[in-house]
């Protein structure tokens, strides 16, 4: 049984705007996110703490994170894109992409600061790295 809101997306029991999908791994748009594009990516397996996550299934959150990334540097002029690894309020493990258009502020004071998106801007966001990613 799905226990994390992570789980339920995954399994199509709760909507989301889906960017890439595989095996291990899918990539949604944040729908809280700090800033423009803020894009997710989660294993399928359901594991709260990333050094919990086999060997194969890091890697690959990694190596799809940083195809998401590249896209999301493209799609949206970002100066840097960060990445941050997550697992708190949600106890699965995630892994968070933040294409930066600005870095006059630290991520960690951005991070506080989320708005929930629209689904007009998520769908839109979700297209624009999708076009991007090889």
């Amino acid at each position: 049984m799905s226990t994390s809101i992570f789980s339920k997306i995954i399994s199509r029991e709760l909507s989301a705007h889906f960017i890439y999908e595989d095996d291990v791994c899918v990539a949604i748009m944040d729908k809280f996110p700090a800033v423009k594009g803020q894009s997710i990516v989660i294993p399928k397996e359901e594991i709260d703490y990333a050094f919990d996550l086999d060997d194969n299934t890091y890697q690959h959150l990694f190596s799809v994170a940083k195809k998401i990334g590249r896209a999301s540097d493209k799609a949206f002029d970002a100066m840097r894109t960060c990445l941050v690894i997550e697992g708190f309020e949600v106890p699965h493990v995630h892994l968070k992409i933040f294409p930066m258009q600005n870095t006059d502020k630290a991520l960690g004071e951005i991070m506080l600061k989320v708005e929930e998106a629209s689904d007009d801007d998520l769908a839109q966001n979700a297209n624009l790295i999708r076009q991007y990613l090889l």
